[in-house]
């Protein structure tokens, strides 16, 4: 499968990538990003590589290992990953997050991120730790179901819908995709159109279960403590609430003396919408911290 990273260029152009002499990539996924920089970069240039999903760690090591010892592994989420090298006394010049779900994880049918096929209700992108989507479909109570998917999710319908999902297990679990994907049309009904019904369902389930927008907001401040001066970070979101926390969160920064490069969020160029559709809803953010690159 080709996993094409979501706004290489503009990433590379902006962190000034020739100049850097290395990159912490919190999300490497398949390690596009990496590879781009590794193409632009000096050739002592170094890498760490992080991911919470051990299946998209693996890959980018066989993906990334032409470019051997240049590239550090680290398994665990973007906070857990900051913390390890702030503790080690790690700097790097850029720092890159390319937040929500890959393609590759869309594409994996057993993980439980699509709906377009029918797998287990799961949805962690660590698979070794927390509940599943499954233990919060089928144990949330009323409230809690239609906060996560009216945050989450941004969908209207939350309360009906988490209703509908009580009464539902009430008779028998709901376990798998097609499970909850039937129960969506049924509650809502399946009009024709572009979104399917269950979109914002899904979105939301799967933000909690890996609690996406509470480790934003640990992220960021950790990423700042490991730049050096003059150093990038850079952040890729997809989801309006996400980008409202990156949005703020860099304001506040260039108020404290830090220098926004994207006065307002880039966007991928036409022809990248065309050909990678996830592409589609991405906004990447830059700030960059006080001082000169060495």
């Amino acid at each position: 499968m080709n996993h094409v990273p979501v706004m290489a260029g503009e990433v590379m152009e902006l962190i000034d990538a020739p100049s850097c002499s290395s990159l912490l990539d919190l999300t490497v996924g398949a390690g596009g990003h990496v590879l781009a920089f590794m193409a632009l970069s000096a050739p002592t240039a170094q890498v760490f590589a992080c991911d919470r999903d051990e299946v998209a760690l693996e890959l980018s090591r066989t993906t990334l290992d032409a470019c051997g010892d240049r590239v550090r592994f680290l398994h665990g989420d973007s906070e857990q990953c900051c913390r390890r090298l702030i503790e080690q006394g790690v700097q790097v010049d850029a720092v890159l997050l390319d937040l929500g779900v890959s393609s590759m994880q869309l594409d994996d049918v057993d993980r439980g991120f699509s709906l377009r096929v029918d797998a287990p209700l799961d949805m962690r992108m660590d698979v070794t730790q927390g509940q599943t989507a499954g233990d919060l479909v089928n144990g949330s109570s009323v409230d809690e179901l239609e906060r996560i998917l009216r945050d989450g999710g941004g969908e209207p319908r939350a309360r009906r819908i988490a209703e509908a999902i009580v009464a539902r297990r009430r008779q028998r679990p709901v376990r798998t995709t097609g499970d909850l994907r039937v129960l969506v049309e049924e509650t809502l009904g399946r009009r024709g159109g572009r979104i399917h019904p269950a979109t914002r369902v899904f979105q939301g389930l799967r933000m909690a279960v890996n609690q996406e927008t509470q480790l934003i907001e640990r992220t960021l401040p950790l990423a700042l403590q490991l730049l050096a001066p003059g150093g990038c970070l850079a952040v890729i979101a997809f989801h309006s609430g996400e980008d409202r926390i990156v949005k703020h969160f860099m304001r506040d920064r260039a108020r404290a003396g830090d220098r926004l490069l994207t006065k307002r969020p880039a966007g991928p160029s036409p022809a990248e919408r065309r050909t990678n559709r996830r592409s589609r809803s991405a906004r990447l953010r830059v700030l960059a911290v006080q001082g000169e690159r060495s």
